[in-house]
C-alpha cells in the first residue's frame, strides 16, 4: 500500500498557519543504471577540460548527461521510447569537432544521438546479432560492437557526426562477446561467454586484420560455465585485467598472452573495471556491491582495500583523472550515482547523488481543481487532492492516460481551468479536454494538425487557450487552441546567443532549456546561462542577462516585477523586468545585499534547488526546494550584518572539479576571471564587492524571516496548492500495488 497523504501546519512568525500537503502517494520510479562513461580519457597534469561530461544510461532507456562542476549537477536527460533499454555507452571526442554520444541496448542497433535535440541522430544496423558490448578506438574513429552470435564488429565513424559506415568483420567465435576493450588501434580484446579472453588484429592495412591473434582461458565454474563480463587494458603496464563470473580478477600479459596474476576477491561475478590516470590502481565491482582496489606494489598487484558503497549491484564503473579531477563513479540496481575519489579511495570522502534530479520537471500542479499531474515515459496521471485535512485518504487518481506511441512524452501542460491537457512528444503534441465526471476526468481528444505534427520540449500555457512552446528544433512560438486557423504558429525570433569553444563541443550548450511564463511574459534559459524575456503580446525578445553557470531554476515574481534564477552553485539572483522606463536586467536591491550573504544552511548546502514556488498573495515570501529540503526568504528583509568572516561554503573534498577552468572555456589565460555575470549586459561580479557580510543564525531577525528545513524523504515536486496551502510531494516508502483509485481502466490513444 502507498502511504496516505499527510497534513502538517506549519506557523511562520505572526502570519496564519500554512496548510502542508506531505504527499506520498505519486508512484514514480526511475531505471537502473547500466552504463557509466566519461567524454575524455584521464589526462593527469593537465587542466580539466571545459567539455567534460558524464553519460548515464538507465535500463528504462533514459541517457541523462552530467557535469562535475559545482559539486555536479544534472545538464540533460534524453528520453528514448517504449520497452527500451541502454546498455551501453561511448563517446567519440575528436579535438575541434562537437562531441558524440553513441549507445547500444538489446538490440542490433548502433544509436548516434543529436546532442543539441536529444533525438537519435542515425540508427546503424548492424545486421550481425543483438549487440552486447560497445567500444572506441585511441585514435575515435572506428567503434567495436560485440554481438551475441560471437561477432564483433569494426565501424568506421571518421566521417564526422551521423557518419557511421561498415569497416571490416572480426573472426567469428561461438560464444557471446560480453565486453570489448581496444590496445590503441592495433588490437580488439574481448571478453566472452564461453570463459575466454580473445585478442584480434585490427590495424588497419595488416595483412592479419580481423584475425584472431590469441585466447586466453579463466577458470572454469563447477555449476556452469564462465562468463568474462568485463575487460580493460592498461597501457602502461601493457597488461590486459578482466573480471569474470567466479569473482577473480585476473591480470594477463599482452606480450605473451601468459596469466600473470589472479586474485579471487569477489563472492559473486564481476561486472565493471577501471583504472586511473597512471594505471597504478585497478578497481573491481560487480554483484556482491564492493568495490575493490588493486594497487601495483613491487611489480605485484595487491589488494589493498574494499568499500561498501553501494546497496545493491554495481553493474558499470569509469574513472577520470586531471590537474583538477579525481573521480571514480559508479552506478547500478540502486539506481544512484556513487561518486568517490581515485587517489583515496580507502578513506576518501564519496556522495551519492540524490535519486530523483527534476530539473526538468515531470509533475505540475493545477490550483483551480486541486489537481496533481505526473508523466512518466509513455503514461500520464491525474490525481485530485481534496480539502479535509483530516480524511484518511485525501487524494484519488481521478485519470489514467497511456499514450500508445513509441516516443516517451517530454512535458507536459494544463491549462488554468484545469479543462485542457497538452502532452508534448519529440515528434507530435496531443490535445485533451478534461470534463469532470462523477469520481473520474472524462478525457477527450481534440484534433490540432499543427501539434500533431510538431515536437516539443517545454510547453506552458499563458492563459486557457493560448500557449506558448519550444519545439524540438529549438524555435520558441505561440498558438492559439480556440483559433480557426489552428495550422498556424506565431514564431517569436529570440536574440543571438554567441558561439564559444564549449558550445561548438557541447551541441546543446545554446539550447533552451528553462521555459517560465506569467501573463504575457515569458522568460527562457539556455544551458550556457543565456536568460532572455520575451512579451507574448507583441512577440518580441530582450536579453536579460548572461550568466556564466547553469541555471536550475527560473521563476517570474510578477507583483515584485522581477525575475529569479538559482544556479548550480545555489546563488539566488532577482533581476528586474523593464517597466517605466527602467532599464531591465539590472540586480534588485535585495539581490545586491544578499546573494553573497545567505545563511549558513545555503552556503552549506550540497544539494541543488530544484524548483521555487510563492503565493500571490504574499509575493514577498519565496519558497525554494531541494531533493530533501523546504526553505522560504522573505524578500523584504535584507539578513543581519556579521562581523565575522563570511562562513565557507565547504572546503574541497575531491568530489568536483578543484581547477580553474570552467563549463563556458577551455581551461586557458580566459578563465583566470571568471564572472558570475556578462559584462556586456552591465551587470558583473564587481557588484558583489561592496555587498556587506551576513550570517543571520543567531538572529531574531532570520527566525522569523528565514525557514529551512531538511526532513523530508527524496521531494519529487513541491508547489502551492491554495491560498495558504503547500503541498509537498514525496517518494513513497514502498512502491506497492495500491487499491481503489489506481484500478480505473487505461485510456489509449
Amino acid at each position: 500500500m502507498l502511504e496516505k497523504s499527510r497534513f502538517r501546519a506549519v506557523k511562520m512568525s505572526s502570519e496564519a498557519s500554512i496548510a502542508l500537503h506531505r504527499s506520498r502517494f505519486v508512484n514514480f520510479e526511475t531505471g537502473n543504471i547500466t552504463a557509466v562513461s566519461f567524454s575524455h580519457k584521464s589526462n593527469a597534469g593537465k587542466l580539466t577540460p571545459s567539455d567534460l561530461r558524464l553519460a548515464i544510461g538507465r535500463s528504462n532507456g533514459t541517457i541523462e548527461i552530467w557535469n562535475p562542476r559545482n559539486g555536479w549537477f544534472q545538464e540533460v536527460v534524453i528520453r528514448s521510447g517504449k520497452d527500451r533499454s541502454i546498455e551501453g555507452l561511448c563517446w567519440g571526442n575528436v579535438a575541434g569537432e562537437p562531441l558524440r554520444l553513441f549507445s547500444i541496448g538489446g538490440s542490433t542497433v548502433v544509436t548516434e544521438w543529436n546532442l543539441a535535440t536529444g533525438l537519435p541522430l542515425k540508427n546503424y544496423d548492424c545486421n550481425a546479432g543483438v549487440i552486447w558490448s560497445i567500444a572506441v578506438n585511441e585514435k575515435q574513429d572506428r567503434l567495436a560492437v560485440g554481438c551475441d552470435n560471437g561477432t564483433v564488429m569494426i565501424i568506421d565513424i571518421s566521417g564526422g557526426p551521423g557518419s557511421l559506415e561498415h569497416d571490416t568483420i572480426l573472426m567469428r567465435q561461438e560464444a557471446r562477446i560480453l565486453s570489448l576493450t581496444w590496445k590503441g588501434n592495433d588490437f580488439i580484446i574481448g571478453g566472452c561467454s564461453d570463459g575466454k579472453v580473445r585478442i584480434w588484429y585490427a590495424k588497419l592495412d595488416d595483412p592479419n586484420r580481423g584475425r584472431l591473434s590469441q585466447s586466453m582461458k579463466v577458470d572454469k565454474s563447477k555449476k556452469e560455465s564462465t562468463l568474462v563480463w568485463s575487460v580493460i587494458f592498461l597501457p602502461e603496464r601493457n597488461q590486459i585485467v578482466s573480471g569474470d563470473s567466479t569473482g577473480a580478477v585476473k591480470f594477463w600479459d599482452f606480450q605473451f598472452a601468459t596469466l600473470a596474476q589472479s586474485l579471487k576477491v569477489h563472492e559473486a561475478d564481476v561486472l565493471c573495471l577501471t583504472t586511473d590516470a597512471t594505471n597504478t590502481h585497478v578497481f573491481s565491482a560487480g554483484v556482491d556491491r564492493k568495490i575493490f582496489q588493486f594497487t601495483l606494489l613491487n611489480s605485484k598487484w595487491t589488494n589493498t582495500s574494499n568499500r561498501l558503497l553501494h546497496g545493491n549491484d554495481v553493474r558499470s564503473m569509469c574513472s577520470y583523472q586531471s590537474g583538477g579531477a579525481d573521480f571514480l563513479v559508479s552506478g547500478g540496481a540502486e539506481k544512484r550515482l556513487v561518486i568517490s575519489t581515485l587517489s583515496s579511495f580507502a578513506d576518501g570522502k564519496f556522495k551519492k547523488m540524490p535519486l530523483f534530479v527534476p530539473f526538468i520537471k515531470n509533475m505540475l500542479v493545477n490550483v483551480e481543481q486541486r489537481l496533481v499531474v505526473m508523466w512518466s515515459e509513455s503514461t500520464v496521471k491525474i490525481w485530485n487532492v481534496g480539502q479535509e485535512l483530516d480524511s484518511v485518504k485525501n487524494y484519488r487518481l481521478v485519470a489514467k492516460l497511456v499514450l500508445k506511441d513509441e516516443q516517451d512524452i517530454s512535458t507536459c501542460d494544463m491549462s488554468p481551468d484545469g479543462q485542457v491537457l497538452v502532452v508534448a512528444r519529440p515528434s507530435g503534441t496531443k490535445v485533451f479536454h478534461l470534463q469532470p465526471a462523477s469520481t473520474k476526468l472524462l478525457v477527450t481528444k481534440l484534433d490540432n494538425g499543427f501539434l500533431a505534427e510538431t515536437g516539443c520540449k517545454l510547453v506552458k500555457f499563458i492563459d486557457n487557450s493560448r500557449l506558448v512552446a519550444v519545439s524540438s528544433d529549438d524555435e520558441l512560438f505561440t498558438l492559439d487552441l480556440e483559433s480557426d486557423e489552428d495550422e498556424t504558429a506565431n514564431y517569436i525570433e529570440l536574440p543571438e546567443i554567441s558561439r564559444t569553444k564549449s558550445s561548438i563541443k557541447v551541441p546543446y550548450l545554446n539550447t533552451i532549456n528553462h521555459l517560465e511564463v506569467q501573463g504575457t511574459l515569458a522568460v527562457i534559459s539556455r544551458y550556457c546561462g543565456a536568460v532572455d524575456t520575451v512579451d507574448l503580446k507583441a512577440n518580441k525578445s530582450h536579453s536579460l542577462v548572461r550568466l556564466m553557470n547553469f541555471i536550475t531554476v527560473v521563476k517570474i515574481n510578477g507583483k515584485r516585477n522581477t525575475v529569479i534564477l538559482v544556479t548550480a552553485e545555489n546563488k539566488i539572483f532577482e533581476f528586474k523586468i523593464s517597466q517605466n522606463g527602467e532599464e531591465t536586467g539590472l540586480l534588485t536591491q535585495w539581490s545586491k545585499n544578499n546573494t553573497e550573504n545567505m545563511p549558513k544552511q545555503w552556503q552549506t548546502l550540497r544539494e541543488k534547488c530544484m524548483g521555487i514556488f510563492f503565493d500571490q498573495s504574499l509575493p514577498n515570501k519565496i519558497w525554494f526546494w531541494g531533493p530533501t529540503w523546504v526553505s522560504r526568504l522573505d524578500f523584504n528583509t535584507d539578513f543581519p550584518l556579521n562581523k565575522r568572516r563570511k562562513t565557507k561554503k565547504h572546503g574541497p573534498d575531491g568530489l568536483t572539479i578543484t581547477d580553474e577552468s570552467n563549463f563556458l572555456n577551455d581551461g586557458d589565460e580566459d578563465d583566470e576571471n571568471d564572472l558570475d555575470i556578462d559584462e556586456n549586459l552591465g551587470v558583473v561580479s564587481s557588484q558583489f564587492s561592496n555587498l556587506r557580510q551576513k550570517d543571520a543564525h543567531n538572529s531574531k531577525l532570520e527566525n522569523s524571516n528565514f525557514f529551512f528545513s531538511e526532513k523530508y524523504r527524496p521531494i519529487l515536486y513541491a508547489d502551492i496548492l491554495s491560498e495558504q496551502e503547500i503541498i509537498i510531494l514525496e517518494k513513497p516508502a514502498s512502491m506497492g500495488i495500491s487499491t481503489g483509485a489506481f484500478d480505473l481502466p487505461k485510456l489509449i490513444f
